[in-house]
């Protein structure tokens, strides 16, 4: 008996202490990942100032600046554009190096820029990491744009002319040629056309010719999954998943030039905001400019072959990620005159040489694209602590009028964009 009471208390006592330990270690992890979550929701939220701050310094210093030195520059140079530009929120990733590495990396970055920071404070991380890139929105397609209560036509045309430009690319005949999951195959016109129709108030078919146009027929609410049509502008660029035709593979194709947050009044894209793989797009702007009428062929057919005028758009579109462009006459250089367009050690040089230039005039390119100082401004921040990673995107528009400031200070708070749209994930 004196055995069995003991084998029987010890197993209790067995299963009490296992359980507590469970509990201990369950209520640590808890704590710890309720202190890692905590952490990195404010190392996010850190990165994100801090983008503000660099937004706030290329608008307010760098873009006068910049602006000065260009025209000293022009007229030591006979008037000739050089095509050089600044943008301090490209360097988004090395300036939060100050902020966000240990004290080693800090020296070293410090070291680069013949800074003295050992007696700075707060420029290190002592436990986790924070990160953050900045791109531009105005440097897409606004598919918003000419959209609402009271649609514009001469905006949506633009933004038509736009479209069937970007389409027009024979790589993308395979796509305009599959069926979908419906068993339809649609075309650029069909395709153009229900993105404005979803984002216009009205219940026409949008169509060059006015004339032309006739009721809105996309049956949405006759789908598997039936749904009404927004007729209103776009709220998030993801729901050009609902227009009709706009598959996983058109999404995947052209999504990335597209923006519902550009807010230009005039629609043009922004060649000065052009960053990461836009020479499609800079290939469909340039036959926007020389295609007016999207319903006629142009004048000009040689501007349909990629052979001839993807090259081109290529270099513009490196260049644009390392130097940027400070006129439209720094592009139609480029465009006119492939020959100059690339020094002699570049490998493509010789490539450029047998190269004809396309005509093309200022006053073209400038109905479709301008350059102007970055207005709107896609901030995607990280922070991370263990295991926890946190994230908060968010569109800044710097020319947005604020209506209901938060601090004291509007006109700053105003400087360094006001908040479009936020998530934290």
């Amino acid at each position: 008996m004196a055995l069995l009471v003991t084998i029987s208390a010890l197993s209790l006592l067995i299963a009490l202490v296992s359980q507590f330990s469970y509990g201990t270690t369950v209520d640590a992890s808890q704590a710890a990942n309720a202190r890692d979550e905590l952490r990195a929701h404010y190392l996010a939220r850190s990165a994100m100032e801090l983008s503000r701050m660099l937004i706030k310094i290329q608008l307010k210093f760098v873009e006068p600046i910049m602006a000065q030195a260009q025209t000293m520059l022009a007229g030591m140079n006979e008037g000739k554009d050089l095509g050089i530009s600044l943008r301090v929120t490209d360097y988004t990733g090395p300036l939060l190096g100050f902020f966000n590495g240990n004290k080693g990396d800090v020296a070293m970055l410090s070291g680069l820029i013949g800074v003295d920071t050992t007696q700075a404070k707060g420029l290190s991380v002592v436990q986790g990491r924070m990160d953050a890139e900045i791109t531009n929105e105005d440097g897409k397609i606004d598919i918003n744009c000419g959209g609402g209560m009271a649609p514009d036509r001469r905006n949506q045309t633009l933004v038509y002319r736009l479209l069937m430009a970007l389409f027009m690319s024979p790589r993308y005949d395979l796509l305009f040629s599959t069926p979908d999951e419906d068993g339809r195959v649609v075309d650029r016109v069909e395709l153009a056309r229900a993105i404005i129709d979803w984002a216009d108030k009205d219940e026409q078919t949008f169509s060059i010719d006015a004339n032309a146009a006739g009721p809105e027929d996309y049956r949405y609410d006759q789908r598997a999954e039936p749904y009404l049509a927004h007729n209103e502008r776009y709220d998030t660029i993801a729901e050009t998943n609902l227009v009709r035709g706009m598959s996983a593979d058109f999404s995947e194709a052209f999504r990335p030039y597209f923006t519902t947050y550009a807010s230009k009044p005039d629609c043009k894209v922004n060649l000065k905001s052009l960053k990461g793989d836009c020479t499609p797009l800079i290939v469909g702007l340039v036959r926007a400019a020389l295609i007016p009428d999207p319903t006629k062929p142009p004048q000009d057919p040689s501007i349909l072959d990629d052979n001839k005028i993807y090259p081109l758009a290529s270099v513009l579109c490196e260049r644009s990620a390392a130097v940027g462009f400070d006129s439209l006459k720094t592009v139609i250089g480029v465009l006119t005159n492939p020959a100059g367009s690339l020094s002699k050690d570049d490998p493509r040089f010789q490539m450029m040489q047998n190269l004809t230039g396309i005509t093309i005039s200022e006053q073209q390119l400038g109905q479709v694209a301008t350059v102007d100082p970055p207005r709107v401004y896609r901030v995607v921040a990280t922070g991370e602590s263990g295991k926890v990673k946190k994230r908060i995107t968010a569109i800044l528009d710097s020319k947005r009028s604020l209506a209901n400031p938060v601090t004291n200070d509007a006109a700053s708070e105003q400087a360094s964009g006001v908040i479009q749209y936020w998530r934290e994930e």
